[in-house]
């Protein structure tokens, strides 16, 4: 047994019946995950993981999920309007980042030789705005302009314009340029070029962004209540505070079905696509 475990970290010399020894290809995996052990001790030791108050009070966990279910039906009634003004959100700003970032795509691309400081300036932004979260935006803007839902659009617009011009710019670089040097070669200018030769290139695929962006972008809106960005995120924060846990299972109820329904839309959109 001593020998298997040994075998797992160094590798075995076989000797073949003509006297040549061949040895094993070297395994990396058991130094990967012994690293990863010791890596995610050692952060869980700086995160000050207690494990004794986890294992004391994850029993709370289940006892509030137990009072959620059944949910108190009646209460669908007061989710209506913050249920629309969620969805309103999400397809604002999907729309509003996605007609944003289609031009803005195709001039950071390295494909036509826009200008490269103005390129390499907006990559950049672009990577900063990225890596703030959806939630950080809506609280910044909240704070700047008000409660409501009008921050809750615009930080998914930002947060959809950003996502969207990366995926596009990166898949428009991969397109066949040839089409697009035959027109300018013919007289047509850049605009038009770009538009009947590199865009049909990539139409499919600006169209599937939309709609992962729009799927993505209805969980976001559902927690932007907490920072004040409207939506039904508000419920939320409300029912729990409150302990109202038989409301917030109608709204996690509610939710569950409406990013089933969706995602079963853009699926079935997604196919249609593909084929066409």
């Amino acid at each position: 047994m001593l020998d298997d475990l040994l075998h797992i970290f160094y590798p075995r010399t076989y000797t073949l019946g003509n006297g040549k020894q061949v040895k094993e290809k070297f395994n990396p995996a058991p130094y990967i995950v012994i690293a990863v052990v010791l890596i995610s001790l050692y952060f869980m030791n700086i995160c000050k993981v207690d494990w004794h108050k986890f294992s004391k009070n994850i029993a709370n966990f289940f006892t509030m999920l137990d009072q959620m279910f059944p949910p108190r039906w009646e209460f669908w009634r007061e989710l209506k309007k913050p249920m629309i003004d969620t969805m309103a959100m999400s397809l604002l700003g999907t729309a509003f980042g996605s007609i944003l970032a289609l031009p803005t795509s195709f001039y950071v691309s390295n494909n036509f030789h826009f200008n490269k400081t103005y390129l390499g300036l907006h990559r950049g932004i672009i990577a900063i705005f990225r890596t703030i979260p959806t939630l950080v935006i809506a609280k910044l803007l909240s704070t700047t302009l008000g409660v409501g839902t009008l921050a809750g659009t615009l930080a998914i617009t930002i947060f959809t314009y950003t996502i969207a011009v990366k995926m596009m710019y990166e898949q428009i670089e991969t397109i066949d340029m040839k089409p697009y040097e035959a027109m300018e070669s013919t007289g047509a200018n850049r605009m038009q070029s770009i538009i009947y030769s590199a865009f049909p290139q990539v139409r499919g695929y600006f169209w599937s962004t939309v709609l992962y962006c729009f799927e993505t972008n209805v969980r976001s809106a559902a927690i932007l209540g907490y920072v004040g960005a409207g939506g039904i995120g508000v419920q939320i924060n409300t029912q729990l505070n409150w302990r109202k846990y038989e409301n917030a299972g109608m709204i996690v109820l509610v939710l569950v079905i409406t990013v089933v329904v969706i995602e079963s839309i853009s699926r079935e959109i997604r196919k249609k696509l593909v084929q066409g």
